[in-house]
């Protein structure tokens, strides 16, 4: 990524915070949302690659995310 460039656009992550909370965010909450929607993501990725070689299957497939999406999810329930 280009020095500079923005990952995500933080004006839209507080709007749409916003919108679903009703509330205004603190200074950098937007900033701990992402970052925490990264590591939900990649987690969910890990899982979904081991529930697939459980399978048999050679590759990530959506019946693998589909299957531990519910489990993951309620760990990063807060």
């Amino acid at each position: 990524m280009a020095p500079g460039r923005k990952m995500y656009p933080r004006a839209t992550v507080k709007k749409i915070v916003k919108a679903h909370a009703n509330a205004n965010l603190s200074r950098n909450a937007d900033i701990v949302i992402f970052l925490d929607y990264l590591l939900f993501m990649q987690t969910l990725v890990k899982e979904a690659a081991i529930e697939s070689k459980r399978g048999g299957e050679r590759g990530l497939t959506a019946r693998s995310v589909k299957k531990v999406t519910a489990d993951t999810v309620l760990k990063f329930k807060g």
